[in-house]
């Protein structure tokens, strides 16, 4: 009887508790050594069996084994519970969060005999409290993002009711009009506005108190009368989904008018030069044939501006770029909406260059289009930075392998191929044997170095069709494909023992060492998967090592 009730209380252990439990032994001189785990440990940590009777130090890493040595023995020491948060890696290589709670167990002597570990994930939670404060500080960072773009924008902006009173001002409108804040916080807008002007302004801020945003010419008066001449933005301010008021952005133009009769086509592209000197600006009439192109264009793209005139606007454009940019042009013309595209365009010298344009319509006062302002600059360093950005989330930054993200997609595609087509493949899981001894007797940069030599020697072996991965430290993975038997993978990983066994010479640092091999081949008798192959490789990397190293081990 006494037999069936431990069956059955060990079985609740093992299986009916969905927290992981670690049941640790406490031997002599506080030492404490793994005595039972649960199914739970085994399936969100990885850990086996083959822990058992082990010390923290046989089973981790220095630094890990130390930090739960403390926690574990500070629960003896108190005789009581110990509650921790700590993280730890999943078998997928994922980092997971877990709450733990120590509780040490006595003997009728008074002496603590184990340690019981009841973990819970966390993981969720964490993320979320990770989640809220990054929420935080974005909010911050916006509140701070809007102070600097009103009190620091260049142009002036004016804050205003519903029922036209000045709310405030920046320090921009002061230098425009030559009057504080204070002097005209208080009274009506139009107080600053040319008395011919008024009407105009009139419309345009009661169809923007309605949603309806329209960019217009209009003639502030500064504290002496002079007038001043703007092109002015109106933006609604919206606090709790309804309008309060209207952002007024002003932007001087009076010295740009003083230029107005040098150009014939239109005041818009005066404007538009005005305000953007350092961009590619673009006039496209409605055919969308070039009437326009800033003299910015012979030092952006080093071409000569006259040669561009009464050209498609594609002309200079990569070929594969051309019919998006065709569309967004009718698009615009047809809606009056602004367009952003990013496209290639032909630089005399280095070849295509990624550029970005926005295009906004123009239209006469009877609403025809009348032409397309397109402005555009060079993106190539932004494109090449996220290229690499893009590079370094799937390779190593040590040997230039993939790393473990990028193995685990081609994995996962080599599980369909299988599963579709029945084209096979196998895992090696390989490291170097005494590893820690190079870096102990070389340094580490010597440790890098060997490591990066590794990879060369390793990949000179295999089909350009593999993939090699860094998974870390010294160790690598290897997706074999195509090799239906057995014998060929065999040689694979006897040509790779062979190579790493040939002399290293390092700089100044000459040795020798070896490689052992895990392989996985694919199952016959049950369903293969991603966390299988990797289990499977990993045990026959181990069986390879205790076994002397400098072999291969395989199991299916």
């Amino acid at each position: 009887m006494r037999k069936q009730r431990d069956n059955f209380l060990n079985n609740v252990l093992l299986n009916g508790i969905q927290d992981m439990v670690y049941i640790m032994e406490v031997i002599e001189d506080s030492h404490f050594v793994y005595h039972f785990i649960n199914h739970a440990v085994k399936r969100y940590a990885g850990i086996t069996n083959e822990v058992i009777g082990k010390s923290f130090d046989e089973v981790l890493d220095k630094q890990k084994a130390k930090f739960l040595f403390e926690k574990y023995q500070k629960a003896v020491e108190i005789k009581d519970l110990v509650v921790y948060e700590d993280f730890f890696p999943s078998p997928l290589g994922e980092v997971r969060y877990g709450e733990n709670v120590l509780t040490p167990l006595f003997d009728e002597n008074g002496n603590c005999t184990h340690v019981v570990a009841v973990v819970k994930d966390i993981t969720e939670r964490r993320l979320a409290e990770k989640a809220a404060i990054v929420a935080r500080e974005q909010l911050n960072e916006q509140k701070q993002r809007y102070q600097s773009l009103f009190e620091y924008n260049i142009d002036a902006v004016i804050a205003i009711d519903r029922e036209g009173v000045i709310v405030t001002g920046n320090r921009s409108l002061e230098l425009v009009t030559g009057n504080s804040i204070a002097d005209i916080r208080g009274k009506l807008y139009t107080s600053l506005v040319l008395e011919e002007d008024i009407p105009i302004v009139e419309k345009y801020f009661n169809i923007a108190i309605n949603g309806i945003l329209e960019e217009f010419h209009m003639r502030l008066k500064n504290r002496d009368g002079k007038k001043i001449e703007t092109v002015v933005k109106l933006t609604p301010i919206i606090v709790n989904d309804e309008t309060v008021g209207i952002y007024a952005i002003c932007k001087d133009i009076s010295e740009q008018i003083k230029m107005k009769n040098k150009y014939t086509e239109s005041e818009n592209k005066f404007e538009i030069i005005a305000e953007n000197s350092g961009d590619l600006i673009t006039m496209l009439d409605q055919y969308g044939k070039i009437s326009y192109v800033s003299p910015s264009y012979r030092d952006v793209l080093q071409a000569n501006p006259e040669e561009y005139i009464g050209r498609e606007f594609y002309h200079n454009v990569h070929p594969e770029d051309i019919e998006h940019l065709l569309q967004s042009f009718e698009v615009s013309k047809t809606t009056g909406k602004p367009w952003v595209a990013q496209f290639r365009q032909k630089h005399q010298s280095v070849g295509w260059i990624w550029s970005e344009l926005k295009g906004s319509p123009v239209y006469n006062y009877v609403g025809e289009f009348k032409q397309m302002v397109v402005l555009s600059r060079d993106i190539s360093s932004r494109k090449n930075y996220e290229e690499k950005l893009k590079y370094f989330a799937y390779h190593d930054s040590l040997t230039g392998l993939p790393n473990r993200r990028y193995f685990a997609m081609q994995l996962k595609e080599a599980l369909d191929l299988f599963e579709k087509n029945h084209e096979t493949f196998a895992v090696i899981i390989m490291d170097l044997d005494r590893f820690k001894a190079i870096n102990d007797t070389f340094g580490h940069d010597i440790g890098d170095k060997a490591i990066s030599e590794f990879a060369l020697r390793v990949a000179k072996q295999i089909h350009p069709t593999d993939t090699l991965a860094r998974l870390g430290g010294d160790e690598f993975v290897l997706l074999v494909r195509g090799k239906t038997d057995v014998q060929d993978v065999i040689q694979v990983a006897e040509d790779i023992i062979k190579v790493v066994k040939d002399p290293w010479c390092i700089e100044n640092a000459q040795f020798n060492t070896t490689t052992s091999i895990g392989i996985s081949l694919l199952a016959e008798d049950r369903v293969n998967t991603y966390e299988s192959l990797f289990k499977n490789a990993d045990q026959a990397l181990y069986e390879a090592k205790n076994a002397g190293g400098n072999q291969y081990a395989i199991r299916r």
